[in-house]
């Protein structure tokens, strides 16, 4: 079962941390590449293709994919609402120095 986290850190620390979340993945993203060669090799070979091997290792790749894909989406989320946070800061430190409108009487 998955279970959605939260946590809070520093805004200084927001993109370093997702740069941690994203090397979670890393072990996954190996396996996938590695699964991604055997599979192509096993079918390849001009030996006995073991089918069933292969449509085994290609579920194993398919699942190691689906993580590594699941952790990206997550860094995506970061990153776009970091970007959210920023632009609002930038607009509201736009709104404190801009001179006000002399109102029309």
């Amino acid at each position: 079962m998955r279970v959605k986290l939260s946590y809070t850190v520093e805004e200084e620390d927001i993109l370093p941390e997702a740069a941690k979340i994203l090397g979670l993945s890393s072990d996954d993203m190996k396996q996938a590449i590695d699964l991604f060669q055997g599979v192509q090799n096993e079918l390849s070979s001009d030996a006995d293709v073991n089918t069933s091997r292969s449509l085994e290792m290609l579920e194993e790749l398919r699942k190691a994919l689906l993580a590594v894909d699941t952790r990206v989406t997550e860094v995506v989320d970061i990153i776009e609402g970091f970007e959210e946070y920023r632009a609002q800061q930038r607009a509201a430190a736009k709104a404190a120095i801009a001179p006000e409108a002399p109102s029309e009487v």
